[in-house]
């Protein structure tokens, strides 16, 4: 079997095809990269770019020529932060299709876990503490791992391009440049660190799987691995040069030569912020992973018959939710605050579908009893087989609609919740968030509020209610099932009501 992947990154677009045997053994076929940038200015114009736009078709068109030539059986495709956040995305993904890769859009949690999984199969863990580091153009995406066991995952939404395009810096950069970037990195290190857990334990070793890494490690004269002290020195002589001096002296790509700096300056950041001393770079990453998953599902990257998967949530709608149109216009408002979300919580195309499908379930369980509900439905969608999903998606989809009222999950206290890898967990307290606010908002069954919008600032969020008619008591409700949303956003939320 012939599986070509390619992953489509805010930096650059990676393509590797490899022929594996139905053991998993894999022989590499092909390798293409190509630096086309896709994120940058996307900070400052919400748009891709038209230069990296073409360069980004053009490249794909290339990779689909290469997978047309070795005739492969899987073509899987995906797309980060860039196509996570570019308001010109869709258009550029429906330019890809009509050149026959179908590209879909991922979160950054699902980044996380499909990095992991390609490290999982290209090394043994070591024995202490280590912490996965992917350092993309959009996007930073930690693993923390203990021997074959994950402790937690994150995914920061900043990487090389849009920390460069936030904080620029001059030709040669300044000491100011620095401070200004320095702060800026603690201040989004400190944020993070607030969402995870307190007990995770200290590591001295960083596995490094992005190209940004590598060429850092080039930079200090090693190929594979470097130590904090010779990436401070090889971060010193980047701020500096001139962005020529670094091509001319230093021997930088020149398509990095701009920013690199900025790179060294945020993996000194995330360095000192974990407390670790070593890097040691891997030539696997989210690619890798996509072909490992492509092959533990018998060589398919999605679940087929997408019509099956929408006919079978229906089926059991249709047989146990007492009002449809209610949970049809949560389904609605649902999916219009995750539009807006999309970007600041790193959200891709399944979890989209997956909030669909909680919504749309969200009431089932009122066909046993009113009284915890919630609970009810989680239990009817793991016990329904729905046609055309994988395991995991079942468990997903219970878990958002079991949280959907009541409590917010808690690994302490739920224990199926807690059962979840953390890329799952964030997942679902994403949006079972989402999916709360949107219940809240048909308080009264009466679709009331026709549109809600989310409009999301550095330092507060907006939330922008269209309806008719006495909305106190979706504005009650929304005081109470907004919480673990306006938690998530860390920042005031205000609210406005449009007529």
């Amino acid at each position: 079997m012939k599986i070509a992947a390619i992953d489509v990154g805010s930096n650059s677009i990676h393509l590797v095809v490899v022929e594996a045997d139905s053991v998993g053994n894999q022989r590499i076929l092909a390798r293409e990269k190509t630096m086309v940038r896709l994120a940058k200015g996307i900070a400052k114009t919400g748009e891709i770019a038209p230069d990296a736009f073409q360069a980004g078709l053009e490249t794909l068109a290339l990779m689909a020529e290469i997978t047309r030539g070795f005739k492969c059986d899987t073509l899987i495709a995906c797309g980060t932060a860039a196509l996570r956040e570019a308001s010109n995305a869709g258009r550029f993904i429906e330019e890809a299709a009509h050149l026959g890769i179908q590209i879909r859009v991922i979160s950054g949690e699902e980044e996380a876990r499909l990095i992991h999984l390609a490290v999982s199969h290209a090394i043994p863990f070591p024995d202490e503490p280590a912490v996965l580091v992917d350092i993309g153009g959009g996007s930073t995406e930690l693993t923390w791992v203990h021997g074959e066991r994950v402790l937690a995952s994150t995914s920061l939404p900043w990487g090389l391009q849009r920390l460069a395009d936030a904080i620029p810096t001059s030709n040669p950069p300044t000491p100011d440049d620095m401070a200004r970037l320095g702060k800026f990195i603690n201040k989004i290190l400190k944020k993070a660190g607030k969402t995870l857990p307190r007990e995770l334990p200290s590591t001295t070793i960083v596995l490094g799987t992005s190209g940004t890494l590598l060429d850092l490690a080039k930079g200090t004269g090693e190929a594979s691995a470097f130590s904090r002290e010779q990436l401070l020195r090889f971060e010193r002589k980047l701020w500096r040069a001139t962005a020529q001096d670094r091509i001319t002296n230093l021997q930088v790509d020149p398509k990095r030569a701009e920013v690199l700096h900025v790179g060294a300056s945020w993996a000194m950041g995330i360095l000192r912020w974990l407390e670790a001393s070593q890097v040691r770079c891997l030539p696997v990453g989210l690619r890798e992973g996509m072909i490992w998953e492509a092959l533990r599902h018998g060589g398919v990257a999605l679940p087929a018959l997408p019509d099956r998967r929408r006919q079978s949530v229906e089926a059991l709608a249709e047989r146990l939710d007492p009002d449809p149109g209610h949970s049809r216009h949560v389904q609605s408002l649902a999916d219009q605050l995750f539009l807006d979300l999309r970007p600041a919580f790193e959200l891709g195309e399944t979890e989209r579908e997956l909030l669909g499908y909680g919504a749309r379930l969200h009431d089932i369980g009122l066909s046993i009893s009113e009284k915890g509900h919630q609970k009810h439905g989680a239990y009817l969608i793991q016990n329904a087989s729905l046609g055309g999903f994988w395991p995991k998606e079942c468990e997903l989809i219970s878990q958002i609609v079991r949280f959907h009222r009541g409590k917010a999950p808690d690994v302490r206290k739920h224990e199926a919740f807690g059962l979840l890898a953390p890329w799952h967990r964030h997942v679902v307290e994403k949006l079972a968030a989402i999916l709360r606010v949107a219940d809240a908002l048909d308080r009264r069954r009466r679709q009331s509020v026709r549109e809600v919008r989310l409009e999301i600032e550095a330092e507060e969020a907006h939330l922008i209610i269209h309806g008719s008619g006495d909305l106190r008591s979706e504005l009650e409700a929304l005081q109470e099932k907004g919480k673990l949303l306006f938690h998530l956003l860390d920042r005031p939320v205000k609210i406005s009501i449009v007529p």
